[in-house]
């Protein structure tokens, strides 16, 4: 048995000490120490398919399992991963990629472009990018076992980009028998070609998940670097390890019985630091906060109402009551996330957020006479129910009644769907927020699109807005991108307000000191390159 030697006296401490070392979790192996990584990720796997789903913790399971053909840098710029060699016409219309050698899955199956080729139909199917890559698609074939052709019957700017992202729906190769699954239903074998093997007799829900080191991959040469480069594990096992009470998630940290917190609790870093465990930041684009309003609703159909929350919504006021230290976050108005490449602050006027006149004066405007204004308020998420208590404040002060309607995180994602009136189980408002790296363009910003009753819950509608959105993978330059990524976000701004930011914020990771190799990437976590000492 491991024993905790607590660092803080007290029966409530010793209790939770005892109960994390006689749990399961902290099982020996046979496995020597310093080839063992044990992780506390920010939430428990309990679905395999990264495809069905984009809830975050698939999609890290994903990334240890699975591979792509390109993969993203720190910096976001696409790099090849399983192709060798690729080339695109002159004309944008074909796409010819080659796989490298040495491709093998688990079972030890080659990779093949059959392979491919299924894997990309799938997810063409599910993902905002490959549907538009599909709706351009004449044909996608394999012309030999390592060669790919992809033919467009229109160009589409974004194709690298878009089969490199390392987030969302992601674009992961799988043999064919499995790729061939309908894309409602879950694949539940899990057989990659990535550089760690998922154990799956050991992966208990609610428990613990186990990788094992992928012997038979070949990295490729260059350095580790975001997503992409040489994928050299240099542990033989994994550990993902569901400690979901932070207090004891930290005492396992200082104490050795874990190696490494994806969300440490933002209270315990000042301990943390204290005590030598290495605190890092490695998603340079963190997250936005976003206050989501009912468009088809009373008060927030009406453009007024929604831009009045322009003029109310402090995000300094928000994030100083969500966080104590400032270094944990940034104002930012721009719809693609300050840090990211088409960060702006076009449309953005000075007054937002300082003018509670002008909000009032909106809201009356817009013909809003009192009525309750429905907010779901999640409580067990201490950053959305800190900033929905925030929001209710400012509205009061205005003059709203407001009908805080609690609940938790997960019922709030259920509800949003309600498209009924707020008296009888619908909403006004719903506080969420985004991993900026989803969020960084408008193709990705689900939240941002205009689409009327295809929008995310809340539906947004604004058919020239949509339109521009869906222009932007024919921008041919960087420039053209950013200008119209501008002419969107004005026009977010003043015509649609599809949600109202309220701040970005960086919640790094903690590490023991043993570790070095720890590499970030905005939107997933990289657990390759990491060496551990005794």
């Amino acid at each position: 048995m491991i024993h905790f030697r607590s660092p803080r006296r007290g029966l409530a401490g010793a209790l939770v000490a005892l109960a994390t070392a006689a749990s399961p979790l902290f099982a020996q192996t046979n496995v020597p120490e310093d080839r063992v990584l044990r992780v506390v990720p920010y939430a428990d796997l309990q679905s395999l398919d990264p495809i069905v789903t984009t809830v975050g913790i698939v999609q890290r399971h994903a990334t240890m399992v699975y591979d792509v053909l390109f993969a993203r840098d720190e910096d976001q710029t696409p790099k090849p991963q399983m192709v060798d060699s690729w080339t695109e016409s002159d004309d944008g219309l074909t796409w010819t990629f080659v796989l490298r050698d040495g491709l093998a899955f688990h079972d030890g199956a080659p990779v093949t472009a059959e392979d491919v080729v299924a894997s990309m139909t799938r997810w063409a199917a599910k993902d905002s990018f490959g549907r538009q890559i599909w709706s351009r698609t004449d044909s996608l074939v394999a012309e030999d076992d390592n060669t790919i052709v992809w033919t467009l019957n229109e160009p589409y700017g974004l194709m690298l980009y878009a089969i490199s992202k390392p987030s969302g729906v992601l674009p992961v190769i799988m043999p064919k028998r499995l790729a061939e699954t309908p894309v409602d239903v879950a694949v539940t074998e899990v057989i990659g070609s990535g550089p760690f093997e998922f154990v799956a007799d050991e992966w208990v829900p609610g428990s613990k998940v186990v990788y094992r080191r992928n012997e038979n991959y070949v990295p490729r040469d260059e350095p580790a670097n975001g997503a992409s480069g040489g994928k050299v594990v240099n542990v033989d096992r994994v550990e993902w390890l569901n400690i979901r009470d932070q207090q004891s998630a930290i005492l396992a940290l200082q104490n050795g019985e874990v190696d490494y917190l994806e969300a440490p609790g933002t209270d315990f870093l000042p301990i943390l630091k204290n005590a030598g465990i290495v605190v890092q930041k490695t998603d340079k684009l963190g997250s936005q906060g976003m206050v989501r309003m009912n468009h088809i609703q009373p008060p927030f159909d009406d453009i007024r109402a929604r831009r009045a929350l322009l003029y109310l919504v402090d995000q300094n006021l928000f994030l100083q009551t969500m966080f104590s230290d400032p270094e944990l976050y940034e104002t930012c108005g721009a719809f693609f996330v300050c840090g990211a490449p088409l960060a702006s602050d076009a449309g953005v006027e000075e007054d937002f957020g300082s003018n509670k006149e002008k909000a009032k004066a909106l809201f009356a405007e817009a013909g809003y006479d009192g009525e309750p204004i429905v907010i779901l308020h999640p409580t067990d998420v201490q950053t959305m129910n800190s900033s929905t208590l925030v929001l209710a404040q400012e509205l009061r002060s205005i003059g709203v009644n407001v009908d805080l309607q609690t609940l938790d995180y997960a019922a709030m994602s259920g509800r949003r769907a309600n498209r009924g009136v707020p008296s009888e189980g619908g909403w006004n408002i719903g506080l969420t927020y985004w991993p900026g790296l989803l969020v960084s363009d408008p193709i990705g910003n689900t939240p941002l699109q205009a689409s009327c009753d295809d929008a995310w819950p809340g539906w947004p509608c604004n058919d020239e807005m949509q339109a521009l959105i869906n222009s932007f993978p024919d921008a041919a330059t960087d420039e053209d991108r950013q200008a119209l990524a501008d002419e969107i976000q004005v026009m977010a701004y003043e015509e649609v307000v599809p949600y109202v930011p309220f701040g970005q914020w960086f919640v790094p990771i903690a590490h023991s000191p043993k570790l070095s190799g720890v590499i970030g990437m905005p939107g997933t976590m990289i657990l390759w390159n990491i060496d551990k000492s005794e």
